[in-house]
């Protein structure tokens, strides 16, 4: 046997050697750190210097803590998309076509498709051809999926796992149910070299200083002292300093950005009356979108009050005959009780009707930079809440061009310079445009919608000039800048994936 020559260690580093002599398992780095009274910083640093001495090993080990995103909380809730579709086919008699299902499964077509395809791999409906239609039929019995069972699982609370069994979790991260985070875990042991040093008493405590005093120094004792060694290779303590959120910060750049064109924010009501969401912007009463799948109504009080009767009844000969606008109008029976209910607003063009309600005079500039709300099923684009860039421009012979060039402009400040346009339809502007950006992952994605108001909006708020109106999804702008392709990442809490977010190492500015 190769003989033993003494080792001088500190008090930390005996008082941890002494600590794992005493265990015959290896120990975990928070336990000892707690046990020792031993910030874990330095724990990890004397560590390393024990495991340079051969004195120890060091063991990594990777744990994976997964819980639900919202999208998969609410599908261990209502079943995931595969799972309605079933459910869907067996309650109309075990085959429905596919318009029968769209009428069927309160899902978007995407989902339902994604749902269709999901449910063939899993062999639970088969798709024919029948005559001119494709039929979808499901078999009378099925078990319960593996994705359902983890599910249901992580629904009672966050589930910790393991490498070995992490694969069977994988496919939940990737239809975006489900969120990982990477623990690691240090377990501390002997070496039969530090076992032998300690069996043999020759770990020796050192009376080594690790800091020096001012009075060592003035006193000239230092010069007596036996300093301790510095480790230049022992990792520093990783500090998070506290910053704003990545989208709050990208936010404050857009409100900004429009500032310094000219602009003056303005603020509006999260509960809004009909009127103001759509009445006043000429959208009809029986229009699709004022349907409760289509915006929050609120229960108590369900009503408001339409104050200024005269502008109620320009709207009113508006919608029923175009009034003095030159248009035919919807021709209905327009109703102030519909006018009056209250909902979530779904446009922060409320913002800024009631702005040119109180300012008629010319030059105006306004953008409303806040929430909107919608009944929507969550996905990587899509959400029940998101942000709305709001703004006017009221001038005299202003044209459509100066909308175009308006948004071209705004998009570039932001770094966006894939831009291309084409002809929409909105009720409250003629002309009408829907801007395209392009997103790296994503590739082309409507962001940028708006157009000319109509004189069957500027005539019942007394609107003698022409305004250009837009409604920027400023989320999706974000998720262009910030080169994110998952709507769910701007919202993020998690403090871990927040530290190492992409865009505050590739967009300073944020």
């Amino acid at each position: 046997m190769i003989p033993l020559n003494k080792i001088t260690v500190n008090d930390i580093e005996y008082s941890i050697l002494y600590e794992l002599r005493s265990s015959y398992e290896p120990i975990d780095a928070q336990f000892l750190s707690k046990k020792l009274g031993i910030p874990i910083s330095t724990l990890m640093s004397t560590l390393e210097a024990l495991k340079e001495r051969g004195l120890i090993t060091i063991n990594v080990q990777e744990l994976y803590i997964y819980k639900l995103t919202q999208e998969g909380i609410l599908y261990s809730e209502k079943g995931l998309p595969e799972r309605q579709i079933y459910n869907a086919i067996i309650s109309l008699g075990g085959s429905a076509t596919m318009e029968q299902l769209l009428n069927t499964v309160a899902l978007p077509k995407n989902l339902i498709e994604l749902g269709i395809g999901h449910a063939r791999k899993l062999g639970w409906i088969t798709l024919k051809q029948e005559s001119d239609k494709f039929v979808l039929k499901a078999l009378p019995q099925i078990v319960e999926s593996n994705l359902e069972q983890l599910i249901q699982k992580l629904s009672r609370g966050p589930l910790t796992v393991r490498p070995v069994e992490d694969i069977t979790f994988q496919e939940l991260v990737r239809r975006k149910l489900a969120e990982r985070k990477v623990i690691k875990t240090y377990k501390i042991s002997l070496t039969d070299t530090g076992k032998q040093l300690l069996d043999q008493g020759l770990i020796i405590l050192s009376t080594e200083k690790s800091t020096l005093t001012s009075d060592d120094i003035l006193s000239g004792r230092w010069t007596t002292l036996s300093l301790k060694s510095y480790n230049v290779k022992a990792l520093p303590p990783i500090i998070y300093p506290g910053r704003k959120h990545p989208y709050i910060s990208f936010l404050e750049e857009v409100r900004k950005i429009l500032l310094e064109m000219g602009f003056s924010e303005a603020e509006g009501f999260f509960v809004e009356q009909e009127f103001w969401n759509f009445d006043v912007l000429f959208q009809a009463q029986d229009h699709p979108a004022r349907e409760i799948h289509d915006s929050y109504r609120v229960k108590q009080p369900s009503l408001g009050t339409l104050e200024d009767s005269e502008l109620v009844e320009k709207v009113r000969n508006t919608h029923e005959s175009g009034w003095i606008t030159g248009s035919r109008g919807w021709r209905y029976k327009w109703s102030a009780e519909i006018a009056r209910r209250l909902i979530l607003r779904t446009q922060t063009t409320s913002v800024s009707v009631r702005y040119l309600y109180k300012h008629k005079n010319p030059p105006i500039k306004m953008f409303a930079l806040s929430r909107v709300f919608r009944p929507d099923v969550l996905d990587p684009t899509h959400s029940m809440e998101f942000h709305q860039c709001e703004g006017i421009v009221m001038d005299k012979n202003l044209t459509f061009r100066d909308l175009l060039g308006f948004l071209k402009e705004f998009s570039n400040r932001l770094g966006i310079t894939k831009i291309k346009f084409k002809p929409s339809y909105f009720p409250f502007t003629e002309p009408s445009v829907e801007g395209y950006i392009y997103h790296e992952k994503l590739g082309w994605i409507e962001a940028l919608p708006g157009g000319m108001f109509r004189p069957e909006v500027l005539a019942p708020l007394d609107i003698k000039y022409p305004v250009l109106a837009w409604g920027i999804g400023i989320d999706r702008l974000a998720m262009a800048v910030l080169g994110i392709n998952d709507i769910r990442e701007l919202f993020t809490r998690d403090l871990s994936y927040l530290r190492n977010f992409p865009w505050l190492r590739s967009h300073a500015n944020y």
